[in-house]
């Protein structure tokens, strides 16, 4: 069972893109393996691993509700905005009103969007952890991109 640790720490590092949780929720894979002993299938240990391994990023999503919360980081520009040069200003505008966009849009469109654009998620692993299809998040993409756009040709006009 041990051989496997480092393609499932890999597994969850892939879908959370942090390597400390990653590390960490492969411990506790583990830690539900050896608790649940009994339920192992000795023919298919590698299955079961990355089984647990899913559940528990799901868990750890829904509980520290991530997809629901999108932080951007603050930008860290001392220079008030009338001594910097107008293609910079019209640039910092335009990133402010796409955060704008951003947290207007429905819920699953948000979700998928970010965790496709800024998160660099696969559609695939994003149906996952939304616990629906890909061509449902493919739908969510298309509509907060399209959405998207359409704001921003509105409020450039």
């Amino acid at each position: 069972m041990l051989k496997y640790y480092d393609e499932i720490s890999y597994f969850i590092q892939k879908l959370t893109g942090d390597k400390n949780l990653a590390k960490d929720l492969t411990q506790d894979t583990y830690v539900k393996v050896l608790q649940n002993n009994s339920k192992l299938d000795d023919a298919l240990p590698k299955a079961y691993l990355y089984k647990i391994a899913r559940n528990l990023v799901i868990d750890k999503v829904r509980r520290d509700k991530l997809l629901t919360q999108v932080h951007y980081e603050e930008d860290k520009c001392s220079i008030p905005l009338k001594d910097m040069p107008d293609e910079i200003v019209t640039q910092e505008n335009r990133k402010e009103k796409l955060k704008e966009c951003i947290q207007n849009l429905s819920a699953q469109n948000k979700k998928a969007f970010v965790l496709y654009y800024y998160k660099g998620y696969t559609r695939t692993e994003i149906a996952e952890l939304m616990n629906i299809s890909r061509n449902a998040v493919e739908k969510n993409i298309t509509r907060a991109t399209l959405k998207i756009k359409e704001q921003m040709k509105k409020d450039e006009s």
